[in-house]
């Protein structure tokens, strides 16, 4: 079998969603296919990660407007590895969109597979800048563009009505290592009198806080006892925003904020059930299908790909409203303490809902045939 050769453009390598996929993709490939990542701007634990497994990875440390000092860099590195036999430039997020559609134009790249990885743009706060790209892309993808790869149907549908190519879509979702001998610990989930809830989102006006905190308010009238561990990235005490915000609502005592930590399957483990609150952007929720490989249940708006992801075996509630949160809060609850052996079986019908669908190594072939198809 011929060795396909990648090279991957990216955005940045620290904590997030497509870095993560990234590097979790390269870790299931077979041997037939060898990366090479450009990063544009910060680099970040996927750096240091990559390297370790031998993957050359050039960072760059660029900004927006520092852009023009990275064309030398990227040009140089491209080249380098168009002569070793790199046909392919898979790109991830928007600006490394734009920065790969150059790069396959000025050395000579066979084929070009975009990612999309947000359903919408920023909205209430619009980005000029963000909005001017997109517009941009939607024009070029009609040029030079192989094939764009969506990580979830709600992301490709918006993204072909704003103006991509529509013929050239294919979705493929994230992807996950599955731990297969993982036994389900019931005694984990036993409820011993306090309703144990999680949240693991980075500290952005993406991710509402504020809905949580409002839903968790009203939650506080129906004599529950809850607990709610929030983890992430500026998540920790040392957030001030974060913390008056919890006071705001008096909830002092019903957090613990612990930050980003090494290891969120713990969390999930211990916990009774995760909320996804985001107000916009997402397309694949990582979250979700992290916190069922971990037999734990899931309450989310109704965001990207939410609905498919959770279905059967977790809530969805609307975007920006408490009120039907706290209502899937409390219903998940009364399934927990009165009909215990349904909460039980939802915890592990959710655990094999992503061993069925998100198998990394399944998702790694299926980006190895669009590969295939672009030589």
């Amino acid at each position: 079998m011929e060795k396909i050769k990648v090279l991957h453009i990216i955005t940045s390598l620290g904590s997030g969603g497509a870095e993560g996929m990234l590097h979790r993709l390269i870790q299931a490939s077979s041997s037939s296919v060898e990366h090479s990542v450009i990063c544009l701007n910060k680099g970040g634990k996927y750096v240091t990660l990559m390297r370790n497994n031998k993957i050359d990875v050039l960072v760059l440390n660029l900004n927006f407007y520092s852009s023009f000092k990275g064309i030398v860099p990227i040009l140089k590195f491209a080249l380098s590895k168009r002569k070793q036999g790199y046909k392919i430039i898979t790109s991830w997020l928007y600006h490394a969109d734009l920065v790969a559609w150059f790069v396959k134009l000025i050395c000579g790249f066979e084929g070009l597979a975009w990612n999309i990885r947000y359903t919408k743009l920023q909205q209430g706060r619009p980005s000029l800048k963000n909005w001017f790209i997109l517009k941009i892309l939607s024009i070029l993808s009609n040029f030079k563009v192989n094939k764009i790869i969506s990580c979830s149907k709600t992301a490709g549908e918006i993204h072909k009505e704003i103006g991509y190519k529509k013929e050239i879509f294919s979705i493929i979702p994230n992807g996950y290592f599955l731990d297969k001998e993982k036994q389900f610990i019931k005694e984990a989930k036993e409820y011993k009198g306090t309703y144990k809830i999680c949240v693991v989102a980075r500290w952005h006006p993406q991710k509402d806080f504020e809905n949580i905190f409002q839903a968790l308010d009203l939650l506080k009238l129906s004599n529950i006892d809850f607990h709610l561990t929030i983890a992430g990235n500026r998540t920790g005490p040392d957030n001030e925003e974060l913390v008056a915000l919890i006071k705001k609502y008096k909830l002092e005592k019903f957090c613990s904020l612990l930050g980003e930590v090494e290891n969120v399957n713990d969390i999930y483990l211990n916990s009774h059930v995760t909320v996804l609150s985001s107000a916009y952007g997402e397309a694949f929720p990582n979250i979700l299908a992290e916190s069922m490989l971990n037999y734990t249940p899931c309450i989310s708006t109704d965001i990207g790909d939410a609905a498919i992801i959770i279905s059967d075996v977790g809530f969805i509630i609307p975007i920006g409203d408490y009120k039907p949160l706290t209502d899937a809060l409390k219903e998940n609850y009364r399934i927990l303490k009165y009909e215990n052996e349904v909460y039980l079986n939802n915890c592990v019908k959710g655990f094999e809902k992503v061993r069925l669908n998100y198998d990394i190594k399944s998702i790694a072939r299926n980006y190895r045939d669009v590969w295939e198809s672009l030589l």
